[in-house]
């Protein structure tokens, strides 16, 4: 937006704790059109890319794309590419102001940025795969990196939409390497470390595929009351390009009620993609088995107050804890007065015991890269319905368990508030 001076003012597409954005993107390409092969900085101010080796320093484009695909563990996905966007994160940019809690938060802002990538793709014809295993420092040096500034959290390989059903990719998230990390001073460069896969213990960083079955239902909730929810008529998908142009996080929510179709229609749009597009329209996801989510209701038409588990895969909320908690999760987010006044809180969990026995400590990424994927949805979607809503990343771990219910070893990721702006 203009102001005053002839200056412009630049807005970002996606939310950042802090407004500091600790996200970078780099492209790596061959054969293109209107690119010379090789790796490229996007800078967000001026969008522009920048080329990140001198002319003749780097290696050519498929020298360059057998390297990344070597990293990725020969991911299909990679080995056909073309183009492949690496995804990045500077965490010192968030950690002055959040110390060792800033992991979190620099995860869950690239997973914004994720979601934003995911919805916007398949509006230019182009789909993607979501690469999580990969030999960390192999894709940091084919990039030109710092490890010891800048961290790698992702490789996505980009795709015509025709080309989606010849593409096999590998899986989309590998374990970490079963070793000691390096001791490091610094605490965050030390978590990230400790969820590095190594070239040299490759072999115990395969682990298992991910499951192909998405948001699978707790057995613990299965046999709990339920409220079936029915979404509308309205595609959020439509026009969903000018949402992420409109999306601005809510300062303030009035405390009026959503209607129970407003919150059916954002979470079919958040979590079941596949009720409205086809396969190669659907967003990448790491794995979603590890999330689970619960909505807090404090005044939804239709819907009375209390705690629900949400089973996506049938659509259903599940009844946890009946009753107002609007005073507890006002107080669980450390006072943040739109927990209190918001219509319905969102609350993704993951169970860190069993995410840990599949994917090592790399399960910690996976978890907050997704919850900000979906996180991004929910966002974007509350926009297209004229609903308020902004995420939280500050909360009492412990109380947020207690609220829930759910054991100790169990993960409050995230949190996004949804409810009318106040006027």
């Amino acid at each position: 937006m203009a102001i005053s001076g002839g200056q412009k003012m630049f807005f970002r597409a996606a939310p950042s704790a802090g407004a500091l954005y600790p996200t970078d993107l780099y492209l790596v390409v061959r054969g293109h059109a209107d690119l010379s092969d090789g790796v490229y900085y996007y800078h967000v101010r001026d969008h522009a890319l920048i080329e990140v080796y001198p002319e003749g320093l780097g290696p050519d484009g498929d020298e360059l794309f057998r390297r990344l695909a070597a990293a990725c563990f020969d991911d299909k996905g990679v080995v056909g590419a073309r183009v492949a966007i690496v995804a990045t994160s500077v965490f010192w940019r968030s950690s002055w102001r959040y110390g060792d809690r800033a992991y979190r938060r620099c995860l869950l802002d690239t997973g914004h940025v994720l979601g934003n990538f995911d919805i916007i793709a398949p509006k230019l014809g182009l789909c993607t795969f979501a690469v999580g295993g990969f030999v960390d420092q192999e894709v940091a040096e084919l990039i030109a990196t710092p490890e010891d500034k800048e961290g790698v959290l992702g490789v996505f390989p980009l795709f015509e939409l025709g080309d989606f059903e010849r593409v096999e990719p590998g899986p989309s998230a590998r374990a970490s390497s079963d070793v000691e990390p390096t001791p490091k001073d610094d605490a965050i460069l030390s978590i990230h470390d400790a969820s590095a896969i190594r070239r040299n213990t490759a072999d115990s960083a395969t682990g298992p595929q991910s499951s192909s079955e998405d948001f699978m239902l707790n057995p613990k909730y299965a046999f709990a009351s339920g409220t079936k929810l029915k979404t509308s008529e309205l595609n959020l998908n439509e026009q969903i390009e000018l949402a992420i142009l409109r999306r601005r996080s809510t300062r303030t929510l009035s405390g009026e009620p959503i209607t129970l179709t407003e919150l059916s229609d954002l979470l079919g749009f958040a979590y079941r993609a596949d009720l409205r597009l086809p396969p190669e329209q659907q967003p990448r996801y790491f794995d979603t088995t590890l999330l689970e989510t619960f909505v807090v209701v404090n005044n939804v038409e239709g819907l009375e107050p209390g705690v629900y588990y949400f089973a996506p895969s049938f659509m259903e909320l599940l009844s946890v804890r009946p009753g107002s908690v609007q005073h507890e999760i006002f107080h669980l987010s450390l006072g943040q007065e739109l927990a209190r006044d918001a219509s319905a809180v969102i609350v993704h969990t993951g169970d860190l015991d069993a995410a840990t026995k599949k994917f090592g400590s790399r399960a910690y990424r996976y978890l907050h890269l997704d919850a900000g994927h979906i996180g991004q949805r929910l966002n974007v979607g509350a926009i297209r319905l004229e609903l308020g809503v902004s995420g939280i990343g500050g909360f009492f771990d412990d109380e947020v368990n207690a609220l829930l219910k759910i054991p100790a070893q169990e993960l409050c990721v995230y949190i996004t508030c949804l409810g009318k702006p106040a006027s």
